[in-house]
């Protein structure tokens, strides 16, 4: 792929906060256990102090095993929704690339053109794609102008503008032009009446 998507470390931070939310409860479970367990075997009842300490601990207790529960859930549907967010960049990554290589196919870029035009596009300068591909400024520079002609645009700007309006307005993501901005609309109009 051209365009790669960023893993967020927010699932296993959750994980994480849930496992000790679980040790927690866990932990006071026991403590409260070990705390009646004495009385209990030596027959005695307990203090009216111990008593109300005791019940607050319970309280406390199911607060925290409610805490758990929620925190599952929580983890749970952020998860879905991860998995539902990277599907979702995917499929607009792949929508972005497949948008790029048709579109370098009818614009008759040439391997370096191209590969000076998807560093742009990603938000390289010209200095960084000099280094990055090992050639002077002046020669990305050059392609780069190669490719703004062949695209009958005049800056990376507007390069990226008709790249996304190709995105976003293609059959594959079923637009409604209807309820597209009126932004979009007008500026659509303007490149139309421009090129006119």
């Amino acid at each position: 792929m051209l365009i790669r998507a960023k893993k967020e470390p927010g699932i296993e931070r959750s994980a994480f906060i849930v496992a000790l939310y679980f040790f927690c409860a866990l932990a006071f479970g026991i403590d409260i256990i070990l705390e009646i367990a004495p009385e209990m075997r030596e027959g005695q009842h307990p203090s009216f102090l111990m008593t109300v300490h005791l019940v607050m601990e319970l309280f406390a207790e199911t607060a925290l095993i409610l805490a758990v529960i929620l925190s599952f859930q929580s983890y749970f549907r952020l998860r879905e929704i991860s998995k539902h967010e990277f599907d979702l960049g995917h499929a607009i990554r792949t929508g972005f690339d497949k948008t790029l290589m048709e579109k370098f196919h009818v614009w008759s870029l040439t391997k370096s053109e191209r590969e000076i035009a998807v560093l742009a596009v990603r938000g390289l300068s010209i200095a960084e794609i000099s280094v990055h591909r090992k050639s002077k400024e002046g020669t990305v520079k050059s392609h780069l102008h190669n490719v703004y002609v062949k695209a009958s645009v005049g800056s990376r700007s507007e390069l990226l503008a008709v790249l996304m309006d190709e995105l976003l307005y293609s059959q594959d993501l079923s637009l409604d032009p209807v309820h597209t901005p009126t932004v979009v609309y007008d500026v659509n109009q303007a490149r139309v009446q421009s090129a006119g």
